[in-house]
């Protein structure tokens, strides 16, 4: 099968491996591009190491399915790229999003065919028929972003600033939106700033960002440095969220008298629970234009290092790559 292969830093090429078989089989039909493929292309990751394929975030068709599947061959489907096991000690305490012995796909899918394993049932739904399916590339990031949200202590007076423009800072603006939370966007990129405020969000240049006037701060950029200047800054009571990824060793200065006297409180989150998944799928489902809009480029596989260098340059919003 066609693959697009990580082959090292600043590195994709498009590679004929043999087709995965299993007890699942995908047709990739799309695989959205998110920030942790974007950010291995450019400066590598502990976890995924060349030559390897990325991408998550994937629609497809069931060619195989097993016996006892509730799905048949030919169904259109979301799949979720891993789900918790439902017995270690983080899912048996409430916190299935941090499982130790998840479920994975066999492989990334930027490619043509993907496997899943027995048993994967859960980690699969059915998209409509009739319907835009590269859209539903955004379950996957809008579950991380629906986890982020249950960390943050949201009042009925909240305002909320999204350090950070991209894909899923922009699915936490949409949602606050949605819950007619007072939210602000900061991007210091010209291009995603004019997008942003097409859709009606309010976006403004780092140098215009005032955290004191916000009492949930999420930090959707890999700056560890931004962390420590929003809880000094923060209003009274404040959450501040700690989105975006960061290497085992950054760290940051707390301030001790905000934390005390103010009130604030620092939190993360990481990945997705199989209810965010569910949640996030009925959310797209319900209004698939309201998100639809997020995806500027839909290109194909060949195309693949294109596309990253695109995003890399800041000339792309979302890109989906298509087989």
């Amino acid at each position: 099968m066609k693959a697009l292969m990580y082959t090292g830093i600043g590195k994709l090429e498009i590679q004929q491996i043999e087709r995965p078989d299993g007890p699942y089989v995908v047709r990739v039909s799309g695989c959205g591009i998110c920030g942790t493929d974007l950010k291995t292309f450019t400066v590598g990751h502990h976890f995924f190491k060349p030559p390897t394929i990325l991408g998550h975030e994937f629609v497809g068709e069931l060619v195989k399915v097993p016996e006892h599947s509730p799905y048949k061959a030919g169904d259109r489907v979301v799949v979720a790229p891993y789900f918790e096991c439902g017995r270690c000690q983080s899912c048996v305490t409430g916190l299935p999003q941090l499982c130790s012995d998840k479920h994975f796909v066999s492989s990334g899918a930027f490619c043509e065919y993907v496997t899943l394993p027995d048993e994967y049932e859960e980690g699969i739904i059915a998209i409509p028929e009739g319907s835009d399916e590269l859209v539903y590339t955004l379950v996957e990031p809008l579950a991380c972003v629906l986890n982020g949200i249950e960390q943050l202590r949201l009042r009925p007076s909240s305002k909320a600033l999204v350090v950070g423009g991209g894909p899923m800072g922009v699915l936490f603006a949409l949602y606050f939106q949605d819950i007619h939370i007072p939210v602000t966007v900061v991007e210091p990129n010209a291009y995603r700033r004019s997008l942003i405020k097409g859709w009606g969000i309010e976006c403004i240049e780092p140098a215009d960002a005032d955290p004191g006037l916000y009492d949930q701060v999420i930090i959707s950029v890999n700056q560890a440095a931004l962390i420590a200047d929003a809880v000094r800054r923060i209003a009274n009571g404040g959450t501040v969220l700690v989105f975006s990824g960061l290497k085992k060793e950054d760290t940051f200065e707390a301030d001790a008298y905000s934390i005390h006297y103010r009130q604030v409180s620092v939190t993360g989150c990481s990945g997705f629970a199989l209810s965010h998944f569910h949640n996030a799928y009925s959310m797209i489902e319900a209004n698939p234009a309201h998100y639809a809009k997020l995806i500027t480029h839909r290109l194909t596989l060949e195309e693949g290092l294109e596309a990253f260098t695109m995003l890399r340059a800041g000339n792309a919003f979302k890109i989906v790559l298509q087989p």
